[in-house]
């Protein structure tokens, strides 16, 4: 079972660019996939969306997925596996959470994943006024990741190379591609994400 764990700020377009995975990987590529989604609060409003695109939603609330809930994660993942023995678990994570600790704990705790991959999405047009503001969350939630999607690329915003070079600035490593969630999403994009 391969995990794909998404994390970003909230608004920045993880629930498009999810939905839009998911379709990839159980229409085209006939794939089973279920779908973990983390919300601060008792109730979600993603959850509905992705019920209603037919895709299995397994809900953790309460609080941040990256710290209050990790066993609960953990466990849920276990579950999964066993009950429903997905091809695939799409995690969505809160909008204020930490990828990079969440996948800390997958990686260390989890014997059911036989693939991970971190992906941060970062919203174009507010990328400077996040930087300016929340840095240190923007900057964390960054780190660690295997893949960034610079999301909102047909929207007005900051230049993608500037982005990507303030990117590079955090991890000479770091992975990026530069597309736009509300539009299809290109089969390389598609292919970049699910590649493990």
């Amino acid at each position: 079972m391969r995990i794909l764990l998404f994390g970003g700020f909230l608004g920045t377009g993880k629930t498009t660019t999810i939905l839009q995975i998911a379709k990839y990987l159980t229409i085209v590529r006939h794939e089973t996939v279920v779908i973990v989604e983390n919300e601060i609060g008792a109730a979600g409003i993603d959850d509905r969306l992705f019920a209603n695109s037919g895709l299995q939603v397994k809900k953790l609330f309460g609080g941040c997925v990256c710290c209050q809930i990790t066993s609960d994660l953990l466990h849920a993942v276990e579950e999964i596996h066993e009950t429903l023995k997905p091809d695939w678990i799409m995690i969505e994570m809160t909008g204020l959470a930490y990828p990079s600790k969440t996948a800390k704990s997958l990686r260390k705790y989890s014997t059911v994943c036989s693939a991970f991959k971190t992906i941060t999405i970062v919203d174009r047009g507010r990328w400077s006024e996040l930087m300016a503001t929340l840095g240190p969350l923007v900057t964390g939630q960054v780190e660690g990741s295997d893949l960034i999607i610079i999301n909102k690329v047909d929207l007005d915003g900051e230049d993608v190379q500037t982005i990507e070079r303030d990117l590079r600035l955090l991890g000479e490593h770091i992975k990026c591609v530069a597309t736009s969630a509300a539009q299809e999403l290109p089969l390389a994009v598609l292919e970049e994400v699910v590649s493990l």
